[in-house]
């Protein structure tokens, strides 16, 4: 058994029938590749008498027998018994071993021996690894008295351990070859520690998603040999005051007396990454909670002002932003590695939401004298899409799906409001942690869920593996698999079937738009379909700024004798245009005298909205630039004026993430100030876009 086989086969059993274009697609195969994991699969299949896996010329097919044969076989410790492994698996494995027997004698021979290679291989890998480290400062050295072992900060090599067991864990690759390590090296009992920290965590009440309870869990077993060491540079970094008063410090002294372990400088370690991953609770009250609740504040305040977005319940809100960003407070504090697998979708599918968040957070970075990293801003931005895509449910009667989730609050609304969309006529359960469904009393017809888990399979229902970001195709390939109700697909073609076909009889010139084009074509209803198949931007409809400005909502070298004069000059094209009415702006202005001027996002600019239900009939945008600068309330000075009109909390994002961007740019304001007319300024910005 090898990575290849392993992952082919997890393919299979979360898609008992799944075309060979989408194993070769997703997995980064060639056809012969798969054919030959294929062939090595039906033989083991053959020794124990089961149906081999069929291939139609199409997809291939894994009967139910032999697909609970593999969920039993990788939920045993067979598949560590019969596993190698690849080049890759083999660098991380030498590392572990120069990491968790830092104590011990390691020669060739115990690698030799772990890794079940010849001493040529062995020198060549070492070598890979060697250069790899290279950039963290990091040296593999040997004498006779230590044997291999590794020379570098402490810091350092606690750092690169964390960052790969998130990349692992927060990939398709997920615990195995960590599983694989403590099996065959350490005498520790995995199942017992775990118990052990979930114990203290529930006896401290903190709270941490059941992923990275995982991570923490992992972490914490392949750091206990190092963590006797003194940590002076770590202690004397930081100004631990606070900590000494937080339960998290106390459940740090009393995790590591389960294990021996009496260091300060552990137990301010462990708090300070245990801070950087639990969920914060706004009604509770900690040292901190003032410092992370006037942040808090800070945030939710500028992005209201930044996206034209006015949040009703915002109390609730400020809530849910501090869960997220307590924790991402103290990732940023002590440096602690992040990684955020869906980083780059978030961009792709909230590009304007991420400019917004990531414009928001920037007085933020000024606290930590760093950049924040984009996988930070993508969280948020995740958080934020889900607190917007605030939808109403409504009960119906039919299927029921439960969802499981275990990467937290903004992912799991993210999913459930897309399911929700795809699905309207459907019952969801949840989101839930893994070990949660099997508490769930209420039947259930499928599960939905974003990280594979081999025992989600013994329950012997539909699971479908989704992620919390669908692009349209995985969109549209989730309904045809969901509709199919048995997963067999076979009596209609799906995307990917389809795909392939022309792929096989025709030359695509530009892939991306062949597939945007046929998801529009085939998205039409069919029988036993929802009535409305996934189409990108079907409901929100993205406007630019050249799209909701015009010429004539441009005003140049205003004179106003009052801040409130101001807003009514600056929204009187729009109230001509019949985009709003005069309530919104004297809703503007009653909310200015009860909350001070929130429409102020930087300085002298103003961006006064309100909210779609006081007036506002159109997306609109006006630009009023005043000949001097007039105080709001006698204390915020304002000169640039953009009048925001919004009907929803989406349609308009697009356009401002665009004047976020010109609002960061000095030759724009220079322009607004000598500008002489409407026009030149208009077409101005309309050649940037």
């Amino acid at each position: 058994m090898d990575q290849r086989t392993r992952q082919v086969l997890i393919k299979l059993i979360e898609k008992p029938v799944c075309s060979q274009s989408n194993l070769t697609n997703q997995l980064h195969l060639s056809r012969v590749q798969v054919e030959y994991v294929i062939n090595k699969i039906n033989e083991a299949l053959s020794d124990e008498g089961l149906p081999p896996v069929y291939f139609d010329g199409n997809s291939f097919h894994l009967s139910e027998t032999s697909r609970l044969f593999f969920v039993d076989f990788f939920s045993g410790e067979n598949s560590y018994r019969y596993y190698e492994m690849d080049i890759e698996e083999r660098k991380k494995y030498i590392y572990l071993m120069l990491f968790y027997h830092y104590e011990e004698y390691l020669s060739v021979n115990h690698f030799l021996e772990a890794l079940d290679i010849g001493k040529t291989t062995f020198i060549n890998d070492l070598k890979r690894v060697e250069k790899e480290l290279e950039s963290f400062d990091i040296q593999i050295k040997y004498n006779r008295r230590k044997g291999y072992y590794l020379a570098g900060n402490e810091s350092v090599l606690r750092y690169h351990l964390m960052k790969l067991v998130l990349e692992d864990l927060r990939s398709d690759n997920g615990s195995f070859l960590w599983d694989y390590f403590l099996f065959n090296e350490s005498t520790l009992d995995k199942e017992q520690t775990f118990e052990q920290i979930a114990a203290e965590l529930e006896r401290y009440s903190i709270v941490l998603v059941e992923n990275r309870l995982l991570e923490f869990s992992y972490m914490l077993i392949f750091l206990l040999p190092h963590l006797s060491k003194e940590g002076s540079d770590f202690y004397e970094r930081y100004n631990f005051q606070k900590l000494y008063q937080m339960k998290e410090y106390t459940f740090s002294q009393s995790l590591l007396e389960k294990f021996s372990i009496d260091n300060e400088y552990a137990v301010l370690y462990i708090c300070g990454w245990m801070l950087g991953m639990a969920i914060g609770n706004a009604d509770e009250e900690a040292p901190d909670s003032s410092i992370i609740n006037e942040l808090v504040e800070r945030i939710f305040d500028r992005f209201e002002r930044l996206s034209g977005i006015r949040f009703k319940d915002k109390a609730t809100v400020k809530k849910q932003v501090y869960s997220h960003f307590r924790p991402a407070y103290y990732r940023l504090f002590f440096h602690l590695p992040i990684i955020n697998p869906l980083s780059e979708k978030t961009i792709q599918e909230y590009p304007d939401l991420f400019q917004i968040v990531k414009e928001t957070m920037k007085p933020i970075e000024n606290l930590f004298g760093t950049m924040i990293p984009d996988e930070e801003i993508a969280f948020l931005t995740i958080h934020f899409a889900s607190l917007i895509d605030n939808n109403d449910e409504y009960q119906v009667k039919r299927k029921v799906g439960i969802i499981v989730c275990p990467n937290g609050i903004g992912s799991s609304a993210i999913i459930y409001n897309e399911l929700k969309n795809l699905f309207p006529d459907m019952i969801f359960i949840g989101p839930i942690e893994t070990n949660e469904i099997y508490q769930k009393k209420q039947d259930y017809d499928m599960i939905f869920t974003t990280v594979p888990n081999m025992r989600l399979y013994s329950l012997k229902k539909p699971v479908y593996t989704v992620n919390p970001i669908m692009t349209i195709n995985e969109k549209y390939n989730l309904v045809q698999e969901v509709q199919g109700g048995n997963r067999n697909l076979s009596s209609d073609y799906s995307f990917e079937e389809l795909f392939s076909i022309i792929d096989r009889f025709a030359t695509i010139h530009d892939e991306s738009g062949l597939r945007k084009e046929l998801v529009r074509q085939l998205k039409q209803p069919k029988k036993n379909q929802l009535k409305n198949p996934p189409a990108k931007n079907a409901e929100k409809e993205d406007l630019s700024l050249v799209d909701i400005l015009s010429p004539s909502f441009i005003q140049l070298t205003i004179t106003s004798n009052s801040w409130e004069e101001a807003f009514y000059v600056a929204a009187t094209p729009l109230i001509e245009a019949e985009i709003v009415s005069r309530r919104y702006i004297d809703k503007i202005i009653q909310t200015t005298y009860q909350e001070g001027p929130y429409m102020v996002i930087s300085e002298n600019v103003a961006l006064p909205h309100a909210r779609p239900e006081d007036g506002a009939r159109d997306v609109g945008l006006g630009i009023t630039v005043l000949k001097q600068p007039i105080k709001i309330l006698g204390r915020t000075p304002m000169k640039y004026i953009f009048t925001l009109a919004a009907v929803d909390n989406k349609k308009h994002l697009t356009a401002l993430a665009e004047l976020v961007a010109l609002i960061d740019r000095t030759d724009f304001f220079q322009m607004l100030d000598t500008a002489t007319s409407p026009e030149e300024a208009y077409q101005w910005i309309a050649a940037l876009l």
